[in-house]
Order: structure tokens, then sequence, then C-alpha cells
């Protein structure tokens, strides 16, 4: 938070002046402020920095919302109705100040931490049984554990060369990107397919009844769902949505082999992080009976129900109070580094 973010403001009425502190918000061409009352006499430099500090978290907060009724009706959407997408943006803006307020470490630690728990979940949904305790170990020491195999140590072990290519990449997603992710996701697990569309019909998707696409079509669809994924974008169809929707497409078109699943979900995450949404976390259990289901209702076209599902997903694990509560301990001076399940429980 600037220093400086906050001005002064005088209203002026038969009952004599009033003054207020105030943030200017702006959201593209929208603008619009908040504002704080705070007496019936101007404050030296002093009493005005006192005001903001004690004032901070309540003027920012109110911001991020009054950001999220700007923003909302900027966007188009098929299926998510006025409030979710203003409960989205609202998601979007806390999020925003959450990360604003940490510090280099802060940050550094929050991104290991994260990682580390979609890691475990990514892999867990297709099958891997290392515990979180097991993958964390494995992920930041190096520590193999006892009696797994080594698909399953390799499946954590080469998330470490994707977090780092995903991070290094910029631009838009392209069929390049794609391949790379997963060529790096099934590095010594299958050498020859990985990187590699596939080339075959042969294949089931578990748990899902869709047929996949014939694979002579597969980089024909690509691209034609990567186009209009961004042509959407361009026209502001929401990008949350959008994101949902490529990301179920994708799915249908399979193109590899083996590790769909892990690379769609990468490339879903990528999409979000890119229109500044926060990451969407992929876990086992009831998580992963719900993220089947949610696919199985984008198989039967029931649109709004697959796009609502994973908005909930947002709700659930990004709720505006999770991060409010995060964001007052940091304003309030909380010491240490931060656990990414501090506000996501």
């Amino acid at each position: 938070m600037a220093k400086n973010s906050y001005r002064m403001e005088v209203s002026r009425s038969s009952g004599g002046p009033k003054y207020y502190l105030v943030k200017d918000v702006r959201v593209g061409r929208r603008k619009a402020k908040v504002r704080k009352y705070i007496g019936t006499r101007p404050l030296t430099e002093k009493e005005r920095m006192d005001y903001s500090r004690k004032y901070a978290l309540e003027l920012e907060l109110r911001a991020v919302r009054k950001k999220a009724e700007l923003a909302a009706p900027l966007f188009r959407a098929d299926y998510l109705s006025e409030e979710e997408v203003r409960r989205i943006e609202e998601i979007k803006y806390m999020y925003s100040l959450f990360k604003s307020l940490m510090t280099v470490n802060e940050v550094r630690e929050y991104e290991k931490n994260f990682e580390i728990h979609y890691i475990h979940g990514t892999t867990a949904i297709e099958g891997n049984t290392l515990s979180f305790e097991d993958a964390n170990a494995l992920y930041k020491e190096g520590r193999v554990p006892q009696g797994k195999s080594l698909r399953e140590i390799n499946e954590v072990q080469n998330f470490r060369k994707v977090v780092k290519y995903r991070n290094s990449h910029r631009g838009p997603v392209t069929l390049s990107f794609i391949k790379g992710l997963h060529a790096l996701i099934m590095d010594n697990i299958d050498v020859e397919s990985a990187g590699v569309f596939r080339r075959s019909d042969d294949i089931m998707i578990v748990g899902r009844s869709e047929r996949v696409c014939p694979h002579i079509f597969i980089e024909e669809e690509l691209k034609t769902a990567l186009t209009e994924y961004y042509e959407a974008i361009k026209e502001k169809k929401h990008p949350f949505e959008q994101a949902v929707l490529f990301y179920h497409r994708f799915e249908a078109i399979h193109p590899f082999t083996d590790g769909n699943g892990r690379v769609g979900r990468e490339v879903l995450n990528y999409m979000l992080v890119s229109a500044g949404f926060p990451r969407l976390l992929f876990l086992g259990g009831k998580e992963r009976e719900r993220y089947i289901d949610s696919l199985n209702m984008g198989d039967e076209e029931r649109y709004r129900e697959m796009v609502r599902a994973f908005a909930d997903l947002l709700f659930r694990q990004r709720t505006e109070k999770m991060i409010e509560n995060a964001i007052k301990d940091m304003l309030e001076g909380r010491k240490g580094q931060l656990r990414i399940f501090d506000f996501m429980k």
C-alpha cells in the first residue's frame, strides 16, 4: 500500500465543513472513491498519517468491493450470473491486495507452500499415493519416500521443472507451451510420448463417458480452441468463465496418451493467473469427486452447472472473508511467514 494512497476531502454544508479520508478507485475508465468521515476540522500531516494507518483496512476493503462493482459490468458472461461475476471480481481484487501487502520473502514462501499443496493435489487426482508429507519432503528436500514406485516419485519431482518452465513463460498459451508442459510432466515416465500428441484413438477418459477427439484432428482442434478463447477475451467475455470452458474443451480433446489432466490444470491456472485471478487447488477425496462431476456436466453440455461448479471451487478456497482476515493480520503487524492454509481452511 502506497504511503500517501489516501487524500483529504472536505464537504461543506449548512452544518459546517466535514472532513473525509478518501481513497480514489479506478477500473479502466471508470472512476469512483471510498471515504471515511474523520471530523469537522482539517488534520495536520501527522494526524492524516495516523488516521491513514487506523482506517487502512476499512478503506482498502471498501475499495476492493468498489472495484468489483466497477469491473463486473465490463464483462459479458454466458453462464455466470451478474452476482457471481461480481463475487469473482471481488476475490480477484482482494487477492491482488493481499499479494501487494506481502514482503518479497513472504511472497516466495507463500508461492512455495501453495505449490506443494497444488502438486500433491494434481498428482493425487491421477492416482499418486504419496502423502502430503512425503510429497513435501520430496519436492522441497529431495527426500525419497520408502515403498513408492519410481513413477510416483517422478510424478512429483518433475514439477520442479514444470514450475520453472511455467513461471518463465510469457504471453499467450500456445501449442508449443502445451507440449512443453507435457514433456516435463511425463519426463522419465513415458519418454516416447512426452511432449507428443497421441497417434491413436484407442483411449478412454477415466471416470467419464466422453469420446476423445480423433487423433488426426487434435492439432486443428486445439488451435481452434485457443483462437476462440483469445477472441472471447478480446470481446470482453469473462476470463474465469472462458478459462473453465477452454479447460473442459482441452480435456475433451484429450491430446496426449497420458498426463492430460495435469497439463490441462496447468493451462487453466496459467489462464487464470494471466487474467489476475488466484490459482485453483485440485485436491483428492470429495474434492476429486466434485471435480470429475463438474467435467461430466460439461460432457452433457450442462455448461452453466459446470462453470458454476468451478466458481464454487473458487469461492470455497478463496472466500472474501478468508482473504480479508489474512489482510487484517498483515496490516496489524503479524510476524513471520504466511502459510497457505492460514486463509484456505
